[in-house]
């Protein structure tokens, strides 16, 4: 790799890292630290002028660190302006870079098995840089073709080819997340959808007895006969898909007794932005979802699949197409992808998956992930610019107010009326275009939603006793505060905030406009939902009064702390509220 690129590349994860950090307030750095002018002895140790504010942080290291800060940005009340800094101890000072470094200083003085974590954050990070790198280069070999995605005729390859447009982008947030641990070089260009490989999966034959399945196979599922496997195995077992990289991997994490590999493979597949999620190349209407043994987002996000996701899913599927069918409100607003198949092998995390049926009508859609919508294209625009000309007339502002209207419309919604809230993150919030319709909303892999059944029975009693079907204990809540953080974190900041971020930082409208529009939709929406009866004082409080908005601390639970330090219960659901309220009349950061 060329020097200057790999430097290039480091440098990038590391100021996201640091203001990660900044966010999360990790080791306390925000709320012990102080933001002041650099002191005059020290500029001249800064190899360029000296920004106007640094964050002086003492309490690390026997010394002090300067880091170079502005204020504002998403989420948080000061931003890192490079991966850069100074170091005073005693009469010493040096200019120090780069996350190895940096995660150094913050594992300083804490105990072994802390600073275990940081080390292995660290080698997440060295991933992260290699795969940025990787990454990169195939963006440029597919840039071209990437700007003709919506002239493709067929709607299963523009969807494949807008998720692959996609996965180029970083997670807004998470500062690693380009890193797929686990996944070598050979294994990135081999099942990545950034490269758009095709390949094949592999079948285990399973006793009967041992595999649970949720509704007869679809059709199309392989033969025993075309697997290579005797015909008469039909009445004694089932077949299950493993991914190629699972499927090396087996013996190691066990295999039930009578399990027979299938000597050949069958069904040719493409990944989608999920990775582990593939679509049929012969049937794009199906995707299946595979256990990976790959983490993302967090050494601890290991990406297998609960059994018991197969029936939430399943049940939210139920769920808000029953709603969307008695609230014309929400059945004019969006579809659900069919869900209703998987299978399982007892609790086996490493053996399962799950099969997602798109709807027939969206033959002439294009369907966007939110994920996709501040991709860049070959030519400098964004991708969101694209599709606005193609099907909003090129006019921004009737996209922003038809699109803040869609999401706000449906989650307030849920969250107010039925107690509700979706982890319907950018990869799962997929957007529904079509010449000549309005915009709506195509909802799949809803199994860590969070519910508040005395809400949803006060607003559906003849549905009351479903929530008791819910397999994990956590889905179900007491009260408000666990649907309002949802919201917060999945739909206001990821789905909202990001893309208005985005657009921002492209130069297509101010900020403070983006942010007006957004406060203007909120409460209109929220003013409708109120005339309709619902509580929405609860709404006002927690996103118009308070100061502060939770934050998701994926970096402090997913890495950096263990569950003992932090008391995450569940590492993608827990908070910080750190984030100043950007709903508030005051704008949120300088244009």
């Amino acid at each position: 790799m060329n020097a200057s690129l790999r430097d290039s590349d480091q440098a990038a994860i590391g100021q996201r890292i640091i203001d990660c950090c900044l966010r999360e307030d990790i080791r306390a750095l925000l709320s012990r630290g102080q933001a002041q002018p650099l002191p005059v002895e020290l500029a001249r140790h800064w190899p360029q002028p000296a920004a106007p504010l640094w964050l002086r942080i003492s309490h690390l290291i026997d010394g002090e660190l300067w880091l170079p800060v502005r204020r504002g940005g998403a989420l948080q009340p000061l931003s890192a302006l490079g991966d850069a800094w100074l170091v005073r101890v005693a009469d010493q000072v040096r200019l120090q870079r780069g996350y190895a470094t940096w995660l150094e200083h913050l594992g300083a003085g804490l105990d072994s098995a802390s600073r275990r974590l940081f080390d292995a954050y660290r080698e997440e990070a060295d991933c992260a840089v290699a795969h940025r790198a990787l990454c990169r280069a195939a963006y440029r070999q597919q840039a071209a073709s990437l700007g003709k995605l919506l002239d493709l005729a067929d709607w299963g390859q523009r969807l494949l080819g807008i998720d692959r447009l996609a996965s180029y982008l970083d997670h807004p947030f998470y500062p690693t997340a380009r890193a797929k641990s686990g996944f070598d070089e050979a294994a990135l260009q081999a099942y990545a959808p950034e490269f758009a490989p095709r390949f094949q999966l592999h079948w285990l034959a399973l006793p009967r007895s041992a595999v649970q399945l949720s509704s007869a196979p679809p059709a199309g599922w392989p033969s025993l006969e075309q697997l290579g496997l005797p015909s008469a195995l039909a009445s004694s077992h089932a077949l299950l898909p493993v991914h190629p990289l699972t499927w090396a991997e087996l013996e190691a994490h066990g295999l039930p007794e009578g399990a027979i590999r299938a000597p050949l493979t069958a069904l040719e597949v493409q990944p989608t932005l999920s990775v582990r999620t593939l679509a049929l190349v012969e049937q794009p209407d199906l995707h299946i979802k595979l256990p990976l043994l790959v983490r993302t987002l967090g050494a601890r996000n290991l990406r297998l699949i609960k059994p018991s996701t197969l029936y939430d899913g399943h049940w939210f599927q139920t769920c808000l197409q029953a709603l969307a069918a008695r609230d014309p409100q929400l059945g004019r607003r969006y579809l659900h992808v069919d869900e209703q198949h998987g299978g399982h092998v007892a609790e086996h995390a490493h053996l399962a998956y799950i099969v997602r049926r798109y709807p027939g009508a969206l033959s002439a859609a294009t369907l966007v992930p939110v994920a996709a919508l501040a991709s860049p294209l070959g030519d400098g625009r964004l991708f969101v610019q694209q599709l606005i000309e193609r099907f909003h007339g090129g006019d921004l502002q009737r996209w922003l107010d038809d699109y803040l209207e869609l999401l706000l419309q449906v989650h307030l919604r849920l969250w107010l009326g039925y107690g509700i809230a979706l982890e319907a993150n950018q990869q799962n919030a997929v957007l529904i275009f079509e010449t000549g319709q309005p915009l709506r909303l195509l909802m799949k892999d809803n199994d860590s939603a969070r519910l508040w059944p005395e809400r949803f029975a006060a607003a559906c009693p003849d549905l009351a006793q479903w929530p008791a079907a819910l397999r994990d204990a956590r889905i179900r809540v007491d009260g408000c505060q666990a649907l309002a953080e949802m919201f917060c974190t999945i739909t206001l900041q990821l789905n909202l905030v990001a893309p208005l971020e985005a657009i921002a930082e492209a130069g297509l409208a101010p900020r403070t406009q983006l942010y007006a529009s957004l406060r203007e939709q909120l409460h209109a929406c929220l003013e409708q939902l109120e005339r309709e009866g619902l509580p929405c004082a609860e709404a006002r409080r927690f996103l118009l009064d308070s100061p502060y908005l939770p934050v998701k601390y994926l970096l402090s639970a997913g890495s950096l702390l263990s569950k003992e330090h932090c008391g995450a219960a569940d590492i993608n659901k827990f908070y910080g509220y750190s984030a100043a309220n950007f709903l508030l009349e005051a704008p949120c950061s300088a244009d």
